[in-house]
């Protein structure tokens, strides 16, 4: 016989675990939960981003002195770690997000805000070109960047007929010229 107060496990088939919803994640991030670090909500799972270096700092800084002079004439809007609210349970953060002319910045982003956004890509091409790539995607965001810094190349992607998914990517070294999707330009990286 067991003592009143010895624990006792109850047998369940229920799944106990909750996933966080967008709201949850943005309320926190509103009251300082991620003070001092970057983070995304996945699927409903907190996953912590590893701070920028230097190079993508400075290649952060570069693309958006490109670019800045088109989205000003475009009347556009130009932000660095923006956030953006894709689904109920996906919040993702962009290096470099041009906002559609007259679109409001906010908190968290909408896709139909978004003229096109780009990451940065040291050490997390496989992310970048997958998952992120899929949910911005998803969010109907028209274009796409990926700046891969060690191969030197951007990957530029355009939603397919579909209006959710992006189609295969034109993969621009760098040193060529490329169009600014929505803006009417063309930058070069160097």
């Amino acid at each position: 016989m067991r003592g009143m107060n010895q624990q006792v496990r109850l047998a369940s088939k229920r799944e106990w675990a909750s996933p966080f919803t967008a709201d949850d994640f943005l309320h926190m991030l509103e009251l300082g939960a991620f003070e001092g670090m970057r983070a995304e909500l996945v699927r409903g799972g907190i996953e912590k981003m590893m701070p920028a270096d230097w190079s993508h700092g400075e290649l952060n800084a570069r693309l958006v002195g490109l670019l800045f002079p088109l989205v000003r004439a475009a009347g556009a809007k130009v932000g660095t770690d923006v956030v953006i609210h894709i689904d109920a349970h996906t919040v993702r953060g962009f290096d470099i997000a041009i906002l559609r002319p007259g679109a409001v910045p906010q908190k968290a982003l909408r896709g139909e805000d978004v003229l096109f956004a780009i990451e940065v890509a040291e050490t997390t091409q496989k992310r970048d070109l997958g998952e992120k790539r899929d949910d911005y995607g998803r969010a109907g965001i028209p274009a796409y960047w990926v700046v891969d810094i060690v191969a030197q190349v951007t990957h530029c992607f355009g939603l397919d007929a579909s209006g959710s998914a992006y189609g295969e990517a034109m993969i621009v070294p760098f040193g060529e010229p490329m169009d600014v999707p929505g803006l009417g330009g063309r930058i070069t990286l160097d």
